[in-house]
């Protein structure tokens, strides 16, 4: 009696133990999201060259919020991104450009790296390689390199943060590069919503001689 109680309780372990391990059902490609990591990983042998096949490009649209995970940094100001959408797709890589900021060059074929730009660049990667993100995408989704360009979250935006300056301030990249003076604002038409309130997180780090300002 007693070794029939406990197998069972070990079945019951093991069980709880999978469960815990695998959260989240497969997709018809035999994977998932993994809800802690943000990875997707898959749980049947498909070979590289056709899930490749299977991506594509994410249709974005105009202020919307998707929820991704960076995948790689470029520099201060771009990443590339895979997106983490509940719709039984796979999407391709997307290198983004991050909106109303330019950080110093530090990866520019014609240019030297400028100052301030591997301090921009590092404090970009400490903070978000591999973390899931939520992008925000304003007027004008891409750019003329087909580069898509967006505000990162580094929390989940409500839709009272979007247009909260304490929330900005706190749980938006974009701000946090400004505010540390690890970039300067770069406007980019149509694409406006945040301008103003950039231009005085900027003016926050220049009055008192934060990173790139304190050569000034």
């Amino acid at each position: 009696m007693l070794k029939k109680f406990l197998f069972a309780l070990l079945l019951l372990l093991f069980a709880v133990t999978c469960a815990g391990a695998h959260p989240g059902k497969l997709d018809e490609y035999g994977g998932h999201y993994d809800k802690k990591t943000g990875k997707y990983h898959y749980h049947k042998k498909t070979p590289d060259a056709e899930l490749r096949k299977l991506a594509v490009q994410l249709n974005t649209q105009p202020n919307t919020v998707y929820k991704a995970r960076i995948k790689r940094v470029i520099d201060g100001d771009t990443a590339v991104v895979v997106f983490m959408l509940d719709d039984g797709k796979i999407y391709k890589d997307e290198r983004v450009r991050f909106l109303g900021v330019n950080t110093p060059e530090t990866v520019h074929p014609n240019k030297p790296v400028e100052f301030y730009g591997k301090e921009a660049s590092n404090f970009t990667k400490e903070n978000l390689t591999d973390q899931v993100i939520w992008v925000q995408t304003d007027v004008g989704a891409r750019d003329r390199y087909d580069r898509l360009l967006a505000y990162i979250w580094t929390e989940e935006p409500s839709e009272k943060d979007l247009d909260d300056e304490n929330a900005i301030r706190n749980k938006m990249f974009n701000a946090k590069l400004l505010l540390g003076g690890y970039a300067q604002v770069m406007t980019i038409q149509p694409n406006v919503r945040y301008a103003e309130v950039f231009l005085k997180f900027q003016r926050e780090a220049r009055e008192s001689n934060t990173g790139l300002w304190q050569q000034q």
